[in-house]
């Protein structure tokens, strides 16, 4: 048992405290988009702003990578060439940002549609499906270890939503949404960590960004009347959005998905209903109650479960 524990923290170890920082900042980042797409849904709606979040986003990746470029001509140093295998690749990065897209859109519609709390258990889900595809995609395993922190996160999760459940909602449509969300969200973190495997993040999400802009597109034209802020306030939020929620966050989710199982990520991301209750308490006065800091209790066992698993990390 002593030298099993030891092989445990020793393959932590070597992910280094770099791997460990940058899933938790970006657990914090993306957190924060809860905030920033409420206070821009103030002035444009929310298709608009998964539009603008991603339009935003590309631009500053347009803008990084030019840079990026002077910077090499300039320089003795030459960037390291990432090949696009057509045939493979392409149809990676499309499904990508395809599952972002619709996740992001199927969470913000089931919101508009059903209750908070239901759509809270609903997406609660994620890692129980990010699990079970990656068994069924990739062939990975996971130990009892990690499936009963699993179980015990996601209860707790599921929990802050269930404190206000009501069974009768008559809005079975956005049940469906939150729940379909879930499951495209864990279909974007599985394929994101199979392209983890040749491509580095900064090639990945502006892939993301770019593609989900010209899909997001055609559905804003049709269904939205004003695509932008139009004050100066919405301006910031939106740009906020994209840079800390997008750029900063799943820059940095992408790049812990080098290093952790996607499994254990989503467990992760669990964290995020309690992160934006806390931050909502904070500057909107919504109130916590003794519930919520008992489903964090049960998030954090889980999650201490998880890490110390064998399943947590890649050899």
């Amino acid at each position: 048992m002593t030298n099993k524990l030891q092989l445990q923290s020793q393959q932590l170890e070597k992910k280094g405290p770099t791997s460990i920082a940058s899933l938790f900042v970006a657990l914090l980042a993306i957190s924060s988009s809860a905030i920033f797409i409420r206070l821009s849904e103030g002035e444009i709606s929310s298709n608009a702003t998964v539009f603008d979040r991603v339009a935003i986003a590309t631009v500053i990746f347009g803008l990084w990578n030019s840079v990026n470029a002077v910077r090499y001509r300039l320089s003795d140093q030459k960037p390291v060439e990432q090949k696009l295998d057509i045939s493979q690749d392409l149809w990676l990065l499309l499904a990508m940002a395809t599952f972002y897209i619709t996740s992001q859109g199927l969470w913000a519609w089931s919101l508009s549609q059903t209750t908070v709390a239901i759509s809270t258990v609903l997406i609660s889900l994620k890692p129980l499906f990010t699990c079970l595809f990656a068994w069924l995609a990739w062939g990975q395993r996971f130990d009892n270890k990690f499936l009963i922190g699993m179980i015990i996160a996601m209860v707790g999760a599921g929990s802050i939503g269930l404190e206000d459940l009501q069974i009768d909602t008559g809005k079975v449509e956005g049940d469906i949404a939150a729940f379909l969300a879930g499951i495209c969200s864990a279909a974007y973190l599985l394929t994101v960590e199979k392209l983890r495997t040749k491509f580095a993040p900064t090639t990945i999400i502006p892939w993301c960004c770019g593609l989900g802009t010209l899909l997001s597109l055609p559905i804003l034209f049709f269904s939205e009347d004003r695509f932008f802020p139009y004050s100066v306030n919405g301006w910031v939020f939106v740009i906020s959005l994209a840079i800390v929620g997008q750029v900063l966050g799943q820059g940095l989710l992408a790049y812990s998905l080098k290093k952790f199982s996607s499994g254990f990520v989503a467990l992760v991301l669990l964290l995020e209903s309690i992160l934006v209750a806390i931050a909502a308490w904070a500057i909107f006065g919504e109130a916590l109650t003794l519930f919520n800091w008992v489903a964090l209790f049960a998030i954090l066992l889980g999650l201490y479960l998880a890490v110390s698993s064998q399943s947590a990390v890649k050899e």
